[in-house]
C-alpha cells in the first residue's frame, strides 16, 4: 500500500547503517490499547527475556471484548496481507527463528495468513511456526467465525511445528471430547498426525481441582499440574505460548521449558489476584521464567 501513503511521510535518512536489524520472533496476533491479550500479552515477557520481536497486528482494539465497550476493529484482510508482505520486503522472514500466530480476527485474515505461509515458509527453512489456534474457551464457547476453524484444521496445522490449544480448542480441532488427561492426550495425538511435532494443551481438567498442561510429541509426553485459581482474565494462554517459545529458543529442552513457563504463568496469576486488578500483572512472569533451577511445578512423564 505504499502508493496509498501520503508522500510527505516517505523520506530517506542521510546517515544510516545498512545492516539488517536482528529479529528472533515474528508474532502475529491481536493488539490492545488497554490490557493484555495477543501481542499485548506476549511481547512484554518476550522482550524482558531478551528476545527481539516483530509484531504484526490482526486487530487494533481499545481493550478485550468482555468490557462494556470495545472500540477499534479487526484489520481488513488486505491491510493485514500488506503488513505481511512488507515484513518479507524487509527480509525479516529469513532472519527470524520463530513465527507465532494467535487471534486472527476473521476467516479472511486466516486465509490471507495461510496464503502468506504457503509462499513464505519454503523461502525460510529456519523459521519454525507455532500455532496458537484461538477459537474460544469452555465457559464462552467459540468466539471466532466458524469458517476460521476450517482454516486452522486444513491450512495452518500442516505448517505448524507446535500447536498450543486450550482444552476447548483441542476438542474443536480434534473432533473429540476432552474430559481429562487421557482424552486430551488422545486428541493431541490425532493432531500430530496432521503435521505438528508437538501439541501443548493447557487448561485440561485434572484430579483434585488441578489444571494440567500437557506436552504431547510422537515419542514423549509430559504434564505439569497446577492448582486452579479463582481468576478469569484474558491473555494467559498468550503468555504461556510466548514463554514456552522464548525458553526453547534460548536452548531449554521442552520439558524444562514447559515447567518454567507454567510456573511463571501461575505466579503471574497469583500476583494479579494479590493486586486485585482487572488485567494481568504482566511483568510478574518473565522473572520467574528466567530463574534457573527446579521450577515450582515440575514436568513429569504422562
Amino acid at each position: 500500500m505504499t502508493d496509498d501513503l501520503d508522500p510527505r511521510i516517505i523520506h530517506g535518512h542521510r546517515q544510516r547503517p545498512d545492516g539488517p536489524a536482528p529479529v528472533d520472533i515474528v508474532s502475529v496476533q491481536s493488539q490492545l490499547v488497554y490490557g493484555h491479550a495477543g501481542n499485548s500479552a506476549a511481547v512484554p515477557p518476550l522482550r524482558q527475556l531478551g528476545l527481539r520481536v516483530a509484531e504484526v497486528p490482526t486487530t487494533l482494539l481499545s481493550n478485550a471484548p468482555f468490557y462494556p465497550t470495545t472500540r477499534g476493529r479487526v484489520l481488513p484482510a488486505d491491510w493485514f496481507a500488506d503488513l505481511l508482505r512488507g515484513l518479507c520486503e524487509r527480509g525479516v522472514h529469513r532472519r527470524a527463528r520463530m513465527l507465532v500466530s494467535g487471534y486472527l480476527g476473521s476467516a479472511a485474515n486466516g486465509e490471507a495468513f495461510a496464503d502468506w505461509l504457503d509462499g513464505t515458509l519454503p523461502q525460510a527453512p529456519q523459521l519454525r511456526f507455532c500455532l496458537d489456534p484461538v477459537i474460544g474457551d469452555t465457559h464462552t464457547g467459540p468466539y471466532v467465525e466458524p469458517a476460521l476453524e476450517g482454516v486452522f484444521r486444513e491450512r495452518l496445522l500442516p505448517h505448524a511445528w507446535m500447536v498450543t490449544p486450550n482444552a476447548f480448542e483441542l476438542e474443536r480441532l480434534g473432533g473429540r471430547s476432552v474430559g481429562g488427561e487421557r482424552e486430551a492426550i488422545a486428541a493431541a495425538r490425532g493432531l500430530l498426525a496432521r503435521g505438528p511435532s508437538w501439541v501443548v494443551a493447557h487448561s485440561v481438567r485434572g484430579d483434585g481441582g488441578r489444571l494440567l498442561t500437557l506436552a504431547v510429541g510422537r515419542e514423549a509426553c509430559w504434564k505439569v499440574a497446577t492448582p486452579e485459581l479463582p481468576l478469569d482474565v484474558a491473555g494467559t494462554g498468550d503468555v504461556l505460548t510466548a514463554l514456552l517459545v522464548a525458553l526453547m529458543l534460548q536452548g531449554e529442552a521442552l520439558p524444562n521449558a514447559l515447567e518454567r513457563a507454567v510456573s511463571a504463568v501461575h505466579v503471574m496469576l497469583e500476583a494479579t489476584l494479590a493486586a486485585g486488578i482487572e488485567e494481568l500483572d504482566i511483568n510478574a512472569a518473565a522473572p520467574v521464567a528466567r530463574q534457573a533451577g527446579r521450577a515450582r511445578f515440575p514436568a513429569v512423564a504422562a
